[in-house]
């Protein structure tokens, strides 16, 4: 027996599980997909379906499994995100970055833009 807290959308979709679910469900990976687009590290190209969700805050420290606590990385990234330098975290539901001194001398908090991989290419020009 027990509690789970479980927040459902208008759609009924459960996009917040609290703590007791590691795995993010499908509903909610499409959510974080359609905010983040893909890795979310700055000149990555990997898009959103070749991604990962990272939980900001880990979930055996406590961080829920949630919409605002998700955010997409790469394989790469995602395995190398304790020891890289970049450093995460959410504002107003959108996830910002705070890249390595030698990335951002000036350690600003960043807001994570939307991914190169789905950003449309101009339209060709064409002579007549």
């Amino acid at each position: 027996g027990g509690t789970q807290h479980v927040l459902v959308g208008e759609n009924g979709d459960a996009l917040y599980l609290g703590d007791k679910s590691r795995c993010f469900s499908p509903k909610q990976r499409a959510a974080i997909a359609a905010r983040d687009e893909g890795c979310i590290i700055p000149g990555c190209t990997i898009p959103a379906r070749w991604c990962e969700i990272h939980h900001i805050i880990p979930w055996q420290h406590g961080g829920p499994t949630n919409i605002d606590n998700g955010t997409l990385l790469c394989w790469y990234h995602h395995h190398t995100i304790n020891s890289n330098g970049w450093k995460i975290r959410t504002t107003n539901g959108r996830p910002q970055l705070l890249g390595p001194l030698l990335w951002d001398p000036t350690q600003t908090w960043r807001p994570a833009h939307s991914h190169r991989a789905n950003t449309p290419s101009p339209k060709p020009h064409w002579r007549t």
